[in-house]
């Protein structure tokens, strides 16, 4: 009898100890796994704030240049609407994503068009306005490539085994909102030496 106490004991001492083994990996887990969403929220609130700026310089950039450049009205257009895109876009973080991109795809032909009227290089307002928006954009792909990163170590960790078990009991999962170049940007341009 003495001896099959001790088997008892032995093998209720064995499940308790896998018990809190197998309760410390999820613990464990889930507050690593909270922290790295945390991340992610705050990485993209980085990215939201940058972006906002973009935002409040553009209106001011499209009024110095309207002046200016009476017939370009398309590009003054398409960056009205992207902008328009995106401020509807708020609070819906993958649709914000993608009207970002559409809105940096349309800024491009504004940075252009101080080729064509040579007077707009001499607006002080635009010169300044420009090289602001300029370093924005350089701040916004530093921020989106950071968020990018911390995205991945998020997804990376949900995904490792035991991780993912651990992941799908505590409602963690793989998040597809990656900022994505521009699907344009793989055409390469043509250039007409002929005119």
């Amino acid at each position: 009898m003495n001896k099959t106490l001790w088997v008892v004991l032995g093998v209720v001492g064995l499940i308790v100890v896998m018990a809190l083994f197998v309760g410390g990996s999820y613990v464990g887990a889930r507050n690593t796994m909270v922290q790295k969403n945390e991340d992610v929220d705050q990485a993209y609130a980085q990215v939201d704030v940058v972006q906002q700026r973009r935002l409040d310089l553009i209106p001011n950039l499209v009024a110095s240049v309207k002046g200016y450049v009476g017939e370009e009205s398309t590009v003054l257009t398409n960056i009205a609407n992207a902008r328009a895109g995106v401020l509807a876009a708020a609070g819906n973080r993958p649709g914000s994503i993608q009207a970002n991109t559409q809105l940096s795809a349309a800024i491009v032909p504004l940075f252009r068009l101080q080729e064509a009227y040579p007077n707009l290089k001499g607006n002080d307002q635009f010169m300044r306005l420009e090289d602001e928006l300029a370093g924005t954009e350089n701040r916004i792909a530093v921020e989106r490539q950071r968020y990018n990163k911390t995205l991945e170590d998020y997804n990376v960790y949900v995904k490792q085994f035991p991780n993912s078990i651990w992941a799908g009991m505590a409602g963690y999962h793989y998040r597809d909102e990656y900022f994505k170049g521009n699907p344009s940007n793989s055409v390469a341009p043509t250039a007409d030496f002929s005119k």
